[in-house]
């Protein structure tokens, strides 16, 4: 449960519904027992029984026994979607739930019913938590696209119009010259210098002669998102090697770690990929290029000259890979499961989606200095045949479901 992203315990509110049939005494141990148990099992949130939906919170429907199918269902056209049903195995409390919830759907919505122990109960109750704040935070939220996107992202814009519309947000266009401005009256402080020196296992010569002028564009653009309030920004970083012959390699992995979602290129369809993904796990991703795809193996490789530290199990300061100046790092993501995805489209209505796992590669020079081998779990044929962009999502465990959850309720038309 991605607890960064909860600013305080989240209450949910539970709507009990039993036979009047039913032994009242017997009913009611049964609910306090079953609801003490699955909130027991979980820190994340705080269970609360209501007589009436509020309206303002996640709300799920305890189904204590069978007979109350009809009820519940008029409870349901009450509450936004998804209809969460929560059964167990007595007292027909399951086939009932199957009932309701199989009449959702025949009517066009939808829900889930969530059953087995209060741990199974529990982590679904997180799910659904966790998807409901990150559809909240990201609505009304502030994005940057510093500078254009670069000319080589023919397919990976996003509508204007769609993000403020449909998501309500606000893309907040920011030229290039006062990133500059705020770079070149950026001081570097001495103790980050050599903090990032210090951690790494290697230096390249060149590149920490340009970790002072690295830390300067990491404030100068920290300073930048502050003052406009960014949630998540997208740079066109190649425009600072033309300008300074400095990179913002070590920029993008820091603000990425400190839980600011930033993206290289001004790729939006990218950036928006790496903002859901933080908002649903709390963790900071990786955004490469797909340099290989190996159908027989079902493997693929992963680049970029950006990553964030809390990914790596240990880095080098390298000069970026297509310019051979500045600053990038050479991260190795240890290996384990993982998450390979990317948003698509102008209006953000494709998903590609995949679990796997990351294992060592053998590093190439003739590639950006970040690595990775994924082995996937399922056909990657789509990554040749039907491509949503080079840019793809690297993110640490499993969390296909959660991601395909989110994009199906939100942003699929």
């Amino acid at each position: 449960m991605p607890k960064d992203t909860i600013d305080s315990m989240d209450k949910i509110e539970i709507l009990v519904r039993a036979s009047g049939a039913r032994d009242a005494k017997q009913v009611g141990s049964m609910k306090t027992g079953l609801l003490k148990r699955i909130a027991a099992a979980s820190e994340a949130f705080e269970l609360e029984e209501v007589k009436r939906p509020s309206g303002d919170r996640l709300a799920a429907v305890l189904v204590l026994t069978s007979g109350v199918e009809r009820d519940v269902l008029k409870l349901v056209a009450q509450l936004p979607p998804p209809a969460l049903l929560i059964a167990h195995p007595g007292h027909n409390s399951l086939p009932a739930s199957l009932e309701i919830l199989a009449r959702v759907l025949q009517d066009g919505g939808e829900g889930r019913i969530l059953f087995g122990t209060p741990e199974d109960i529990a982590t679904g109750l997180e799910q659904e938590v966790a998807i409901a704040n990150a559809w909240e935070a990201l609505r009304f939220s502030r994005v940057g696209l510093i500078g254009e996107p670069s000319e080589w992202l023919v397919s990976s814009d996003v509508d204007r119009a769609f993000l403020k519309g449909r998501l309500s947000v606000e893309l907040i266009p920011i030229e290039m010259k006062e990133l500059l401005t705020q770079v070149e009256g950026a001081s570097a402080p001495r103790k980050e210098i050599n903090r990032f020196k210090r951690g790494a296992q290697s230096v390249d010569d060149r590149a920490a002669e340009d970790v002072p002028h690295a830390v300067a564009i990491y404030e100068g653009l920290r300073h930048l998102i502050d003052a406009h309030k960014l949630a998540a920004c997208s740079v066109r970083c190649f425009d600072l090697l033309a300008e300074l012959e400095q990179t913002s390699c070590y920029a993008l992995s820091r603000l990425n770690d400190e839980h600011v979602p930033a993206g290289c290129e001004g790729d939006l369809q990218s950036l928006f990929s790496l903002y859901v993904a933080f908002l649903l796990s709390g963790q900071a991703a990786f955004m490469g290029n797909v340099t290989s795809v190996d159908r027989l193996s079902r493997s693929l490789t992963m680049a970029h000259c950006t990553c964030p530290l809390s990914m790596t199990a240990q880095y080098g300061v390298a000069t970026h890979f297509e310019s051979d100046l500045g600053v990038g790092i050479a991260g190795t993501i240890p290996e384990g499961p993982c998450t390979i995805f990317r948003l698509g489209g102008e209006r953000l209505d494709q998903l590609f989606v995949r679990e796997g796992r990351t294992e060592e590669t053998t590093v190439r020079d003739d590639q950006c200095r970040t690595q990775i081998r994924i082995v996937i779990d399922g056909e990657i044929a789509e990554l040749l045949e039907a491509p949503l962009g080079n840019h793809h999502i690297l993110l640490e465990g499993h969390h296909g479901w959660m991601i395909e959850t989110f994009f199906e309720r939100y942003l699929k038309s």
